[in-house]
């Protein structure tokens, strides 16, 4: 590994930076073959997360770019952060940035916060041939589905916080990447310099309902493949509810579950991870 700006890069990977309206976006690229996996990392986070990924021999001949939304990671902050910082405004970004790096038919795999962003990418019409979700049950927008789909703690709430303590930050650090330890001292870094506002505003302008298209509409009927990969103890959503939405594409018609995985199985379980998301590359043909 070589570090990189926000942490440790995976070999063969380059960084790379674009130029977009809500500001500069941060990227790893590997080359690879098939449909490329563009991958969308969670709230307080950075593509950075994506490290075992890039490094799993499930996935080894595949390309794969992971962003830094704008706010985290190696991104700056953005220009506008009332504008930027909402999921309908970073769904509109993560497709800039696939149009820009000429990704049409690709996959987006979106994780936690990522997860709902891809939800709206697809449902705004991006160029996307499959969506990959871990950790994003589908809801809103709007206040009364979004608080019902997840549980209520001291730890969610920094999620929404602009300007949590270092000890809330790390609590909820260790609580978001499950069981694995050691935690790599960089998703520390990347909690920490998250723009607080991004925590914030997203959460205020999606709990308010005013834009977005309905995630459970949205899944209900988009034509292509959607896989839900899942961590089996998944601590802040009931992740047996979301099987039993309406899906248009499901596949395999239900959630797969990673046993003794939490929250981010791509991180705690990595190979088990990489293995089915190669499973579902070959089922759909991708």
């Amino acid at each position: 590994m070589t570090t990189s700006v926000n942490g440790p890069r995976p070999a063969g990977v380059a960084d790379g930076r674009l130029r977009l309206a809500a500001g500069d976006v941060a990227y790893w690229d590997r080359p690879g073959h098939g449909a490329p996996i563009v991958l969308l990392h969670g709230n307080s986070a950075s593509k950075a997360v994506f490290g075992d990924l890039f490094a799993a021999p499930a996935l080894a001949d595949r390309r794969l770019v992971a962003l830094d939304f704008p706010g985290c990671g190696g991104s700056s902050d953005a220009i506008d952060p009332e504008a930027a910082y909402t999921i309908p405004a970073m769904a509109r970004t993560a497709r800039e940035a696939v149009a820009q790096l000429g990704l049409a038919s690709s996959v987006l795999l979106g994780w936690s916060l990522g997860g709902h962003v891809a939800i709206e990418a697809a449902g705004q019409g991006g160029p996307f041939a499959a969506l990959v979700i871990t950790g994003a049950p589908p809801c809103g927008p709007g206040g009364e589905e979004v608080l019902q789909s997840f549980h209520q703690n001291e730890v969610m709430d920094v999620t929404f916080t602009e300007a949590p303590s270092d000890e809330q930050l790390n609590a909820y650090v260790g609580q978001v990447y499950g069981a694995r330890r050691p935690i790599p001292d960089a998703f520390f870094a990347d909690a920490r310099r998250c723009d607080g506002r991004l925590r914030r505003r997203f959460a205020e302008h999606w709990l308010s309902g005013q834009e977005g298209f309905h995630q459970r509409s949205v899944v209900a009927s988009w034509p292509h493949p959607i896989a839900l990969i899942q961590g089996q103890d998944e601590p802040f959503f009931d992740a047996t509810l979301v099987d039993r939405l309406a899906w248009a594409n499901l596949w395999r018609g239900a959630s797969q579950m990673i046993p003794g995985s939490g929250h981010a199985p791509h991180f705690d379980a990595p190979d088990a991870y990489a293995e089915l998301l190669a499973a579902f590359l070959r089922e759909a043909a991708l």
